[in-house]
């Protein structure tokens, strides 16, 4: 029990920005072993930012409450999965060189019109969608969201191999089992059931499924694997789709 209070704590030191003054464990198997707590890490999140949408809709429109979710989620995450889409994005299609030239432009500090780009469509795709959740009573997908989110990171962990030997994705990607894939899938499967149907949970798990294993497809035709930058990207991607789909259907 001492080693998961301790691995579910490292993450919630890694993974957001929420103060926690100790120290701890920090090996590979600490991260490895804590997989299963991305969906709970997103849950935190997710409720965090639905307890400002209950504050801020008593007196606020959908359209400013909806900026303050948002601006909520890049404060507690340091807006780590953002910066990820934006590498991905710079790298992928900036059309200049192989693999090598590729991942040299995603490990670059500096940022390419691409990066710009992406960033600012997520973030608008992200506050639409949350205002269309928040106007439509549907505002338990704003913690949906991030939890499916989080269980593709988890997928293309699993089914994915480092494009690069040294890494910050390479303490997950190739590494988690699929026994701790399927105990993290039941997980985000619990805490969907706790908002919405079967039938709208189905549809998630099938459109993770789709979306990570296509994507994994991508960036094997780009850089031959996976990197850091890309597992926060595939979390940008399923939380956008997730929300788009929900409202299509």
């Amino acid at each position: 029990m001492k080693n998961y209070i301790n691995d579910f704590l490292l993450y919630v030191q890694f993974f957001t920005r929420i103060p926690v003054n100790k120290e701890l464990e920090c090996s590979d198997e600490n991260f490895i072993r804590g997989s299963s707590f991305f969906p709970i890490i997103a849950l935190i999140i997710g409720g965090i930012q639905y307890l400002v949408y209950l504050f801020f809709n008593k007196f606020l429109p959908p359209s400013i409450t909806s900026m303050f979710v948002v601006l909520t989620a890049v404060l507690l995450t340091g807006a780590l999965h953002m910066d990820g889409l934006g590498d991905v994005c710079d790298g992928f299609f900036a059309f200049k060189g192989g693999k090598e030239k590729i991942i040299e432009i995603m490990k670059d500090s500096r940022i390419g019109a691409y990066c710009c780009i992406a960033i600012v469509i997520d973030i608008l795709f992200k506050y639409q969608l949350i205002k269309l959740a928040i106007e439509s009573f549907t505002p338990e997908m704003i913690i949906i969201a991030p939890v499916m989110g989080r269980l593709a990171v988890v997928l293309i962990s699993t089914i994915g191999k480092p494009a690069k030997e040294t890494g910050s994705g390479n303490l997950f990607i190739g590494r988690i089992s699929w026994q701790k894939l399927i105990v993290t899938s039941v997980i985000a499967i619990l805490i969907q059931a706790i908002f919405i149907t079967p039938k709208a949970i189905i549809i998630n798990m099938i459109t993770v499924l789709v979306v990570t294993y296509l994507f994994n497809m991508f960036c094997n035709s780009k850089i031959n694997g996976l990197t850091g930058d890309t597992l926060g990207a595939i979390n940008e991607i399923v939380e956008i789709l997730i929300l788009t789909i929900f409202f299509a259907i």
